[in-house]
């Protein structure tokens, strides 16, 4: 569907999306409000563009404050896909839970200490828990 004006059912449909999702999305600043043209509103392709993206990053479990942050930076791009694979290969790391006492784990990012240095963690963990 190559429009340039949507009504906002014809724009759910050819997002995908409900109705109630768009106005939703208007509500919280993800998505660009519609364009009034008399007694009517419209959208255009920018926004079936930034719903696309939205849906996208939502796919790659990011939160809509992240989405609404980058939209707001205008990260929008036609290979959807390889922008929110880098979003995530920067913003991911490879944490290790490692149990100091039952019901207290720390969780520690593997690129910033090494093994000793988690275990000398988890000893003085355990010294200020048997003080407490």
């Amino acid at each position: 569907m190559d429009k340039t004006k949507y009504k906002i059912s014809e724009l759910a449909e050819a997002a995908s999306v409900t109705v109630r999702t768009i106005r939703y999305y208007v509500s919280k600043g993800l998505l660009t409000p519609p364009k009034e043209d008399g007694m009517y509103s419209y959208y255009s392709e920018i926004n079936l563009k930034e719903l696309k993206l939205i849906k996208a990053y939502q796919e790659k479990y990011l939160p809509l404050d992240v989405i609404r942050e980058k939209l707001l930076k205008g990260e929008m791009d036609v290979d959807v896909d390889s922008k929110v694979d880098k979003h995530i290969n920067d913003t991911e790391f490879l944490y290790r839970k490692v149990l100091v006492v039952p019901g207290i784990e720390l969780s520690v990012r593997e690129d910033v200490l090494d093994k000793d240095k988690v275990e000398t963690l988890v000893n003085y963990i355990k010294k200020i828990i048997n003080n407490i």
